[in-house]
């Protein structure tokens, strides 16, 4: 279902309800997309996607970034790459931790 922004304005629970009941919404704004409302278990992707699909890049023959700094630099040491994947560990930890939150948020609100 698609509906104005201004509409959505005047009658969000009618627009709750709709979803409550398993419908997607779509709001416009001077007749472009803004957003999107949906049930909660839909599937959502956490990015937007490509509405072309995926690009197939042609192989450039470039060097790869790790090649480049590793010449630059020298060689990668075994203890700098434990290094790097502790941060990336952590990263993901992290975001973890803030996905759990904002779904006991979304939990506790609903």
């Amino acid at each position: 279902m698609e509906i104005t922004a201004r509409e959505f304005g005047r009658r969000p629970s009618w627009v709750l309800a709709a979803v409550a009941a398993g419908e997607s919404v779509t709001v416009t704004e001077n007749g472009v997309a803004v957003a999107r409302v949906v049930p909660t278990g839909a599937e959502v992707p956490p990015y937007p996607t490509d509405p072309m699909g995926e690009i197939d890049l042609p192989d450039l023959g470039l060097p790869e970034l790790a090649g480049w700094l590793e010449e630059e630099y020298g060689p990668v040491t075994e203890a700098e790459r434990d290094a790097a994947r502790a941060d990336l560990a952590e990263l993901d930890a992290e975001h973890e931790r803030r996905r759990r939150r904002r779904e006991g948020r979304a939990d506790g609100a609903g």
